[in-house]
């Protein structure tokens, strides 16, 4: 397909899809002419998951580079490729935080962590940016947290494996789209909990009598 119909099936301007060719987020088309080319269903699902992890992941267009960066990398492994795509999404080289503190958060769970995972990065922030609003997470309700996400990323590894080695890193690649999904059920399950409450008929609340009242 040309340029135009591509940006049409994709939803995005023209524009947009020259911007995305010229800085490399999107792999160039056959050539046909000098300034002709032709494009298939792997730039459309490039483009697709570019949109959606700029507009539902909310990652910036340097973060978007480094999850594809790490798609195209060539492996089948399923650790790989998850371990591949965390890392781009928090590379090494942007820790500003003290990983002390998330390290001994994680270190009543029981979890195999390397010490130095770039993982310990977002995990140490979050920590550091509660407390500095007077907000301790004890840790009955971290364990709390981490057992949901145990869950949940049981679940990630699961879909990853079950798809054609091909296909393993893009799948891994979703994965800032599954983090909005989780952050969006959490929500829906705090106001199912509070509409839940609040259908619960009033405790009475016993009358007090008073000697000679």
């Amino acid at each position: 397909m040309r340029i135009s119909k591509l940006s049409e099936s994709a939803g995005l301007p023209v524009g947009t899809v020259k911007f995305y060719l010229r800085s490399g987020l999107l792999h160039a088309g056959r050539a046909t002419s000098a300034t002709q080319a032709q494009y298939d269903d792997s730039h459309l699902a490039r483009l697709r998951l570019i949109r959606a992890l700029l507009e539902v992941g909310g990652l910036a267009l340097a973060d978007i580079q480094r999850v594809l960066d790490a798609i195209d990398l060539p492996t089948d492994d399923t650790a790989r490729s998850v371990a591949l795509v965390h890392s781009a999404l928090v590379p090494g080289d942007d820790c500003d935080a003290d990983l002390a503190t998330s390290r001994e958060a994680v270190s009543g769970l029981g979890w195999s962590i390397d010490p130095e995972s770039t993982a310990l990065i977002p995990l140490a922030r979050a920590l550091e940016a509660l407390a500095s609003v007077g907000v301790e997470v004890p840790p009955e309700r971290l364990r709390v947290y981490a057992d949901s996400a145990f869950h949940a990323a049981r679940a990630d590894l699961h879909a990853v494996e079950e798809v054609a080695a091909e296909d393993k890193a893009v799948v891994a690649g979703t994965a800032p789209l599954v983090d909005a999904l989780i952050i969006s059920l959490r929500r829906l399950a705090a106001e199912h909990q509070l509409a839940q409450s609040a259908q619960q008929p009033a405790v009475p609340v016993p009358r007090l009598t008073f000697p000679g009242a």
